[in-house]
């Protein structure tokens, strides 16, 4: 499983908004629901991540909302490098149980699409989480370790 503690651009984040942020890490929980659930570890993942970058209204995160309202509230994301992290995390996440769903990939599309992102880009992005989820597991095999 990839860390995203340790994935998540931390230069990036630096140079989010307070509402930015917000969103982001709004997007990633909404992202997370799409399998009829939230997992408790994901909700802590992003509590964790939210008190990291200082967000200061951390229940704006989890304030029920709709799909398109959110989609809205993403166009307020205008750094391209901050689009680009906010698809990889996406893909980190859907990928964190090894089922990559039509639901999910769906979602990442209308998210891409809201932040002007091109499908040839999605597409490396998503290739790339794939390739770096099999180096982690080639290291772990490699060195013997479970903890990588």
């Amino acid at each position: 499983m990839i860390n995203m503690d340790t994935d998540l651009n931390k230069n990036v984040m630096a140079l989010l908004s307070e509402n930015e942020k917000i969103v982001f890490l709004k997007t990633l929980l909404r992202l997370s629901a799409r399998d009829g659930h939230i997992d408790e570890a994901e909700i802590k993942h992003i509590k964790k991540t939210a008190q990291r970058y200082k967000v200061e209204d951390v229940k704006k995160i989890f304030e029920n909302t709709t799909e398109d309202k959110l989609l809205f509230e993403l166009k307020i994301l205008k750094n391209r490098r901050a689009a680009l992290e906010l698809i990889k995390q996406m893909f980190c996440l859907a990928h964190a149980d090894q089922d990559l769903s039509d639901e999910e990939i769906l979602f990442i599309g209308r998210v891409a699409e809201v932040l002007g992102i091109e499908i040839k880009k999605v597409e490396q992005i998503s290739s790339w989480v794939i390739d770096y989820y099999i180096l982690q597991e080639q290291s772990r095999m490699i060195f013997e370790s479970e903890d990588m």
